[in-house]
């Protein structure tokens, strides 16, 4: 089967969703990429076809000044600007990409939740859909808080109703976009269900790299919703230069702020005057958005590059400081690592509330950010094993998982259920109770298939 693949473009994104498509690509299908034109030199470093949309919106070089923007955001603004850009690019998307499915032939689609264009081209043209969670999954369920709030999960009815309250003020704050997106749908005659910052989620599979284990109980769990684990095969990143001979043997605190949220210089210099005299060296992955002039001189044994080999310096590390990106969450966790996060924005509060819950780590927000509060939850999370004991249980729980291998697993025998049903239908045998509802119901991304349940499709 020929399978388009979409996701932001946002670095974190794309390198899990190429690995995802590399992954399928060995189960035999044939895959291709579809994106702004910023994502082409990184999805076919990664070895897998491209095919553009939005060229005249967004030339090469355009969305990197977006990000240089959102660098400098955090909080409400910085989700206000995410919003924003996800409204710009929709209209670009739902004109060009019809033509680009049509001419690369695609026959199903596994999208990323957030890329809503795409998904409603998808569903507008009857493509079986299956959506990816990269981020943390936006659904709106009662038990468990917005992302982008980074409250604490809690239990009971108070608690679920705090959080049907932010779900609402989240709706409020991206009701411009879902006007533009439910007209889009209205226009072309596809159903339309508002899913938080989950437009239109499919219910062929939604698939979370996400663990299980990292994640907050949740009973809401719809039988399509699947969690596996990092979507990390090792491969498709450039090599990157690092002065190895510089490390001393001493323990080693790795820190870095993301590709996105590193344009807070007082950040980096709080880190770095935190962690000198605690008798370990520090790596600072700055990004490119500041230079070290920007930064000035920082105190302690520090090493500062503007990027870093993350994972083969989190397999030397004692200590992950983070902004809480969920890719960086689940490298540093698939190390056993223990984090200390500092939330900017975007859905980071989240996975930092997921990082204190399981306490694999410690969380100091942006705002309240201090070298001193810093150096003590540092010394918190170094001197107390009980961090690095779960956040190396969390590792053998990944490990275990398999993620990348289990996703692409789903993703299989949810088309080859697709492909069956069609051929049922094609041939007048007896069709299964999905079938049945696939008659009634003719769009195929809102199947919610049981013969492809957790206990079927993990084993």
């Amino acid at each position: 089967m020929r399978i388009a693949f979409a996701t932001l473009r946002f670095p974190s994104h794309l390198n899990s969703m190429t690995s995802l498509a590399r992954k399928v690509r060995e189960h035999g299908h044939e895959v291709f990429f579809v994106g702004v034109p910023d994502s082409e030199s990184f999805v076919r470093a990664a070895g897998i076809e491209f095919y553009s949309v939005a060229e005249r919106e967004f030339p090469v070089g355009s969305w990197l000044e977006r990000d240089a923007q959102l660098a400098k955001l955090s909080g409400a603004a910085g989700l206000r600007f995410t919003i924003q850009g996800l409204c710009s690019v929709f209209d670009a998307i739902v004109r060009d990409c019809p033509d680009v499915f049509r001419r690369a032939r695609a026959q199903a689609a596994v999208l990323d939740q957030l890329a809503t264009g795409y998904t409603a081209v998808a569903k507008q043209m009857g493509l079986p859909i299956i959506h990816v969670a990269i981020a943390l999954a936006g659904n709106p369920w009662d038990c468990a808080p917005p992302a982008a709030f980074g409250w604490p999960y809690r239990a009971g009815w108070i608690s679920r109703l705090r959080n049907r309250t932010g779900h609402a003020i989240l709706r409020y704050l991206v009701r411009t976009y879902t006007a533009r997106v439910a007209d889009y749908y209205r226009q072309h005659g596809v159903a339309f269900d508002f899913g938080g910052l989950a437009f239109g989620c499919s219910k062929l599979a939604q698939i979370a790299q996400t663990p299980a284990a990292f994640e907050f109980p949740n009973p809401e769990l719809p039988p399509w919703f699947h969690h596996t684990g990092p979507f990390d095969d090792g491969g498709g990143r450039a090599e990157v230069q690092f002065p190895w001979e510089r490390l001393t043997g001493e323990p080693l605190i790795y820190a870095s702020m993301g590709t996105l949220q590193n344009g807070f210089e007082h950040v980096f210099r709080t880190i770095a005057e935190a962690c000198s005299g605690l008798g370990c060296q520090l790596v600072l992955s700055i990004g490119t958005k500041l230079t070290m002039h920007d930064i000035g001189p920082l105190p302690g044994n520090c090493i500062a590059v503007n990027y870093a080999p993350q994972r083969e310096l989190l397999r030397r590390a004692t200590l992950c400081i983070t902004h809480a990106g969920l890719t960086t969450a689940l490298e540093s966790l698939a190390a056993g690592v223990p984090m200390l996060a500092i939330p900017v924005t975007n859905d980071q509060p989240g996975v930092a509330a997921r990082i204190a819950y399981t306490r694999t780590g410690t969380v100091v927000p942006i705002r309240r950010l201090n070298a001193l509060r810093l150096r003590r939850a540092i010394r918190q999370v170094l001197e107390d094993g009980k961090y690095r004991e779960n956040a190396r249980r969390m590792q053998a729980e990944i490990q275990a998982a398999n993620g990348l291998e289990r996703a692409a697993h789903i993703i299989d025998q949810c088309l080859d259920v697709r492909s069956q049903l069609h051929s049922d239908a094609a041939s007048h045998l007896p069709m299964t109770d999905s079938a049945k509802r696939e008659q009634v119901d003719q769009r195929p991304e809102l199947i919610g298939s049981p013969h492809i349940g957790k206990t079927q499709v993990l084993q």
